[in-house]
């Protein structure tokens, strides 16, 4: 029996610096049946220079920019394998992914298989390892508990076309959305403990930005929960769940002094939950102090703890 054909689609806009690593570590996975399909998002620098110099090796067209998500969706459509690979420029995939994975999806037959994967510390920005793990259960709550980044999943063709791909409007929080959209859609999630993907973060890149990230949640999150509770899946203990996700944003929103966007999120979570999220996002000591002190004075008392922390190391 032939293995699948897997594309990896790499979108790239203004990453001299990084696209040729990304390449070469999408073609040094040992997974034969692969294409790699570049789609340049109006580069401005050298990168389209770099990405020649790849000769037939790989696939790749050049146009205008209309963003990350926009050049993924273009690469699926490029795309003839049956599965998909994502990969940023700024990110790597590591010696044997491909294999390790595909063997995964084919023997569990799980609609998506994810893996754990290491954050590289550049330029003042705190490395740390990316390991999520997953018992099985409802992918619903795991994906509003955290996100996956892009390139830890490997996807089906047909899932991806199924709920259209990335959100092209989204600034940020893409892959949160559309992980979490593939989960409503009642996909089966699987998961394989290996390390095999390094995301090297970049000051000043949106993933840097959480007040921005946190803004798009509030959208997401209503977009997820309306496809439940048309699907007529939406349980209380999803519910829940989704008004946790919006409360936990709002502490944070506490913690950077933003406090009408902290009372927006707590006000749309009693929207989900007549409990508003709060056992899920207090845990602990903290259910106790908001009790006492109120949620403001809680999330002060939560900073200055972090902050001592921090300064002892």
């Amino acid at each position: 029996m032939s293995l699948p054909r897997v594309s990896i689609v790499i979108p790239c806009f203004n990453a001299e610096g990084y696209v040729r690593h990304a390449i070469e570590s999408a073609l040094g996975q040992g997974y034969e049946n692969k294409e790699v399909i570049l789609v340049d998002d109006g580069s401005t620098d050298g990168s389209l220079e770099v990405v020649k110099g790849f000769g037939n090796k790989i696939r790749w067209e050049s146009g205008t920019n209309r963003g990350a998500c926009a050049a993924r969706n273009r690469g699926v459509e490029m795309a003839s394998g049956d599965l998909i690979q994502f990969l940023d420029t700024d990110d790597l995939l590591h010696e044997g992914k491909l294999e390790l994975q595909i063997r995964e999806v084919l023997s569990s037959g799980a609609d998506l298989v994810f893996c754990s994967g290491e954050s590289e510390k550049r330029k003042g920005i705190e490395d740390g390892n990316l390991t999520r793990g997953y018992d099985g259960r409802d992918p619903v709550l795991y994906m509003l508990r955290g996100g996956l980044p892009t390139p830890a999943p490997i996807h089906w063709k047909k899932n991806l076309k199924a709920v259209g791909g990335f959100r092209e409007h989204l600034p940020c929080s893409q892959e949160r959305d559309l992980h979490l959209r593939l989960a409503c859609k009642g996909l089966k999630f699987g998961y394989l403990a290996e390390t095999l993907y390094t995301v090297r973060r970049v000051e000043g890149s949106v993933s840097s930005d959480i007040e921005r990230i946190l803004d798009q949640h509030l959208e997401i999150a209503w977009y997820a929960y309306r496809m439940l509770e048309e699907a007529g899946s939406l349980t209380e203990e999803r519910r829940a769940a989704f008004a946790g996700f919006l409360a936990g944003d709002a502490r944070v929103y506490l913690r950077q002094g933003l406090r009408d966007k902290a009372r927006e999120y707590f006000e749309e979570a009693r929207k989900m939950h007549t409990g508003g999220g709060l056992r899920e996002a207090y845990k602990g000591p903290t259910r106790v102090l908001r009790r006492l002190l109120g949620a403001r004075v809680t999330e002060r008392f939560v900073g200055m703890k972090r902050w001592v922390a921090d300064r002892s190391k």
